[in-house]
């Protein structure tokens, strides 16, 4: 199984905020509505991604981004450096994720008809196992600081996810993203794995290659216990059924590729409840 990741909060309060956020991330800020999240990432200008993300509009001035907090301090820092005279401050604190039980006032709640958590800051902490492995069943590719500006939009699969828009207009990266989905096709994609052997030390960002043959075929996104399987981009020559396994001498994972990861999500698994801490 892949290390926890803990989480972290950016936020993005001011006048400008909603402005700013839209025109940086590759996701339609502007169509998130006060008291909601969406899927949202943020891109470099090679159209690599570097952040999966719950973008949750608190107010019409008041943002929250929830990602992986060892991706965090990039993404805000690059946040910073195109704010300009953009009316808005970033900041940024990790925060514990749990399951969403409806009692703690003091934390922000991210529900949807998937799943409900809960973040607070009062003590970080690793996401919890069974939070992690419904991530990894609903196939949430969660990328890394291992992983990150690695694979575009679509070797992700985030079009299910309403991860990235090409209508809303220009966001870095746009260029790319939009050739890679109106004139070609990506070579990679994201698939889903089953564990075939002990997958305990495998760690996202890990080469996979055949077992048979030793052929690089893709790199690993994210592992889990037992029937959690785990979720890994893979090349064209990868298909459903081949076993693989990583190929760092010092971690020993097998997995079975199960298939590619193509199921839609309904809206009400990607448009989800955002409920401030009381204190905010």
């Amino acid at each position: 199984m892949t290390t926890l990741p803990t989480f972290a909060e950016i936020r993005v309060n001011g006048a400008d905020a909603a402005s700013f956020l839209h025109s940086q991330l590759a996701s339609d800020v502007r169509a998130i509505e006060p008291l909601h999240w969406n899927f949202g990432s943020y891109c470099a200008a090679d159209g690599r991604v570097l952040a999966l993300m719950l973008v949750a509009c608190e107010s019409a001035d008041r943002w929250r981004l929830l990602l992986p907090a060892d991706v965090s301090q990039a993404v805000a820092s690059r946040l910073q450096r195109y704010r300009l005279r953009s009316r808005c401050t970033i900041d940024t604190s990790e925060v514990a994720i749990n399951a969403d039980d409806g009692v703690q006032p003091a934390a922000a709640a991210y529900r949807c008809e998937q799943f409900a958590w809960q973040a607070t800051g009062e003590s970080p902490a690793p996401m919890p196992h069974q939070l992690w492995e419904q991530q990894l069943k609903l196939s949430i590719p969660w990328l890394v600081a291992a992983t990150s500006e690695r694979f575009l939009p679509q070797m992700l699969a985030l079009e299910r996810l309403q991860a990235f828009s090409l209508r809303k207009g220009c966001f870095p990266g746009q260029e790319i993203i939009a050739r890679t989905h109106y004139l070609g096709r990506s070579k990679r994609r994201l698939v889903r794995l089953a564990n075939s052997g002990d997958c305990e030390l495998a760690e996202p960002g890990d080469e996979l290659r055949l077992l048979d043959n030793d052929l690089l075929v893709g790199t690993l996104i994210g592992a889990g216990r037992g029937a959690a399987g785990g979720l890994a981009v893979v090349s064209e020559s990868a298909t459903t059924g081949m076993s693989i396994r990583t190929s760092d001498t010092l971690r020993n994972a097998t997995f079975v590729i199960e298939g590619d990861v193509i199921e839609k999500i309904g809206d009400g698994g990607l448009n989800g409840r955002y409920h401030p801490p009381f204190s905010a």
